[in-house]
């Protein structure tokens, strides 16, 4: 279960990517189920994955439940390298994705790509309320995070800083640990390419496309990685 493509992304959410990638990494046979709202089970939020042990919610949780039927998505790390992956996968989650969130919910130019993609197919009456409503909660927790109140030279800088362990971490290598595709790049990748389809020129995505190594990167896993059902024919032959 899964929130639908949009911004040229296979799904409005990074997380749901994620969840694609990792089921694509583990072998599995799966269809999206798309919905625009997270249904009653789970969290209140997507993805969530249909399993014959029942559903399971939350990418991480999913990421879980593959390993237990069999699949390595951390091929080749050792204990410790299986550590940093973990906390890389938390600073790109809990902390880089956050300026994804805020340039799509509270500047003035995301947001007027984001309402619609969202909200466009919501009944009329509902619209009218919904929509900022729903803006106004985002923008409320980004400022209790601290994210929210930044100026965009601190945004710039923060963001720079997760980017750069990104950068480093990658080196010259094709995947973020090494010649084959891990958890870890299920994890950065839809946030990156997230990042790099912002429709202004954010401090974030500023960030993300000053640093070559990371585009290229991204470049690759969207060839690579991303669920051949969503690959554009340019990014296939890449």
């Amino acid at each position: 279960m899964t929130f639908p493509a949009g911004f040229g992304e296979p799904s409005l959410s990074p997380f749901c990517v994620k969840a694609m990638i990792l089921l694509d990494l583990s072998g599995q046979a799966w269809e999206p189920e798309w919905l625009m709202m997270p249904p009653s089970i789970g969290y209140g939020k997507l993805p969530i994955l249909r399993t014959p042990d029942g559903p399971v919610p939350d990418s991480n949780f999913i990421l879980a439940w593959l390993e237990t039927q069999g699949a390595d998505l951390f091929p080749g790390l050792d204990a410790g390298q299986r550590a940093q992956a973990h906390a890389i996968i938390r600073m790109v989650e809990e902390h880089l994705r956050l300026f994804l969130v805020n340039d799509r919910w509270v500047r003035d130019d995301g947001w007027a790509v984001l309402e619609p993609a969202v909200f466009g197919a919501m009944p009329r009456p509902l619209r009218l309320v919904v929509p900022g409503l729903a803006r106004k909660g985002i923008r409320k927790t980004l400022q209790s995070q601290g994210i929210g109140k930044f100026s965009d030279a601190h945004a710039a800088q923060a963001a720079a800083a997760d980017l750069d362990v990104l950068q480093q971490r990658l080196g010259e290598g094709p995947w973020l640990f090494g010649s084959r595709p891990s958890a870890v790049d299920a994890a950065a990748l839809p946030v990156l390419s997230a990042l790099d389809k912002l429709p202004g020129d954010t401090p974030a995505r500023h960030a993300l496309r000053e640093r070559g190594s990371l585009m290229a990167y991204v470049t690759r896993g969207r060839a690579q990685l991303y669920p051949e059902r969503f690959r554009t024919p340019t990014a296939a032959a890449a």
